[in-house]
């Protein structure tokens, strides 16, 4: 397939920034994920205590999205959205350890019928085939966890075992003369910035003054900490893509979602669709992309399978729920792109959770829209909303929209999530002895 000559614009801002052909050839798609990860831990996005140069090299090297949202903070789920373009409630996986759809395109299957070959190498418990079911599509799925985080046993393994097997597998194939000219698409996923946070003896930050350490300063240093050292092995994993997978490529770098850290009386993630979990950092650097542009426009995950198989002239399919980034640039006036955030109960635990159970609404919803937020929590039946134009870390909430729109910012809200298709698995099997203790150690099972 020739893609030489085609332009990419990146907006109507960017387009005279974007002049150079792609080159031709089908470029490869490295897709680079960290979980729990906020976009305020990394330089590149304003963190000060941040030592992470292999990220903030790549934001200099192409496209930072400074506005870019997760569907839900759950990682499953999540990464189910990012590889389908739908909503939890649509895609089945609503909550961690509930299988998604098999009846719906993936972004691996997508690629692999048009002659792609694709490898993953995860490295949480949430993520394994036989609980989310996002090996479909792969050629190589990679689950095997090397390393306990507590007492309940090996469910993780660090960022240096991951970024080494990727690197194994990627000299393997470069030796392998019939797979090194097919295009790769590759994902790698670290998952070290997850709690319980680990202190990483050469990569904490300064500690803060005493007058500046607050309640649970400790957990956010220890939280740092992780950031930094999964930056540092990013960093190897780059080089030995560098030196292995010749030819043009798009990188993309992503989070599932984001981290709760005391604000709005919550630690963790998942229940709840605050900023601190909502946010996520989200870089793409590739073929004719500028270098150092920073989109301040409303993205999610959801725009990515659509994106990335536009800038690989790919069609999308017809369901999805997101857009193409390609074009992108700064929303014309009086078309303000809503974005949907939910926040539901803990992992799908029982038999009759994960399979025939009637649908049920999650913990909470939210709308942002237009420098306006609407929040409902369906447990408390409350609704709430905020002005993110003086109150962008939302916490004055207030008891009417702080905007005036047609129709209302509340209505909308209804209307989206009335209309929005729904789905329940009707198959799965109970989750194992094992699994339940790994949910538990991350959190998910009270």
């Amino acid at each position: 397939m020739s893609v030489a000559g085609r332009r990419l614009l990146l907006g109507t801002a960017l387009a005279a920034a974007i002049c150079a052909p792609l080159p031709a050839a089908e470029p490869h798609l490295v897709l680079l994920s960290v979980d729990t990860l906020r976009a305020d831990a990394l330089g590149a996005y304003g963190g000060e205590s941040a030592t992470t140069p292999t990220i903030d090299a790549l934001a200099a090297e192409g496209v930072l999205f400074e506005d870019a949202h997760t569907t839900i903070g759950k990682t499953g789920p999540a990464f189910a959205s990012m590889f389908t373009s739908l909503y939890p409630p649509t895609h089945g996986a609503r909550r961690n350890a509930q299988r998604m759809r098999s009846d719906i395109p993936v972004l691996a299957e997508i690629l692999g019928q048009t002659g792609y070959e694709a490898a993953a190498f995860i490295s949480n418990w949430t993520l394994r085939a036989d609980l989310v079911g996002l090996n479909r599509g792969f050629d190589h799925y990679d689950e095997e966890f090397t390393q306990a985080r507590n007492a309940v046993g090996v469910m993780e393994r660090h960022a240096d075992d991951v970024a080494r097997a990727a690197e194994r597998w990627l000299r393997q194939r470069a030796g392998d003369e019939d797979r090194r000219g097919r295009p790769l698409f590759l994902w790698v996923h670290f998952s070290d910035p997850h709690s319980p946070y680990l202190e990483r003896k050469g990569f904490t930050p300064p500690l803060p003054p005493r007058e500046q350490r607050g309640s649970g300063w400790q957990r956010r240093w220890r939280y740092q900490s992780e950031v930094n050292y999964v930056d540092h092995w990013l960093g190897r994993l780059s080089e030995a893509i560098d030196e292995l997978l010749a030819g043009p490529r798009y990188t993309l770098f992503v989070s599932d979602h984001g981290e709760s850290m005391g604000e709005h009386g919550y630690w963790g993630h998942g229940k709840n669709v605050h900023w601190p979990n909502a946010r996520i950092p989200m870089i793409l650097a590739g073929p004719g992309i500028p270098e150092g542009r920073r989109i301040e426009a409303a993205v999610g995950v959801v725009d990515i399978l659509p994106t990335v198989l536009d800038l690989l002239e790919l069609e999308a399919p017809a369901s999805v729920a997101g857009r193409s980034l390609v074009p992108i640039g700064d929303e014309p006036a009086g078309e303000a792109r809503p974005r949907y955030v939910i926040g539901d109960k803990h992992s799908a635990l029982l038999g009759r959770s994960r399979r025939s159970a009637p649908y049920e609404d999650p913990l909470q919803i939210s709308l942002e829209v237009d420098g306006a937020k609407v929040l409902h929590d369906f447990s408390k039946r409350t609704t709430v909303y905020f002005d993110l134009t003086v109150d962008p870390e939302e916490e004055r909430p207030l008891q009417a929209p702080p905007v005036d729109l047609v129709p209302p910012l509340g209505r909308r809200l209804v209307n989206w999530y009335r209309d929005l298709p729904k789905y329940e698995a009707r198959s799965g099997n109970v989750l194992s002895e094992e699994d339940v203790r790994q949910l538990k150690s991350l959190g998910y099972i009270d």
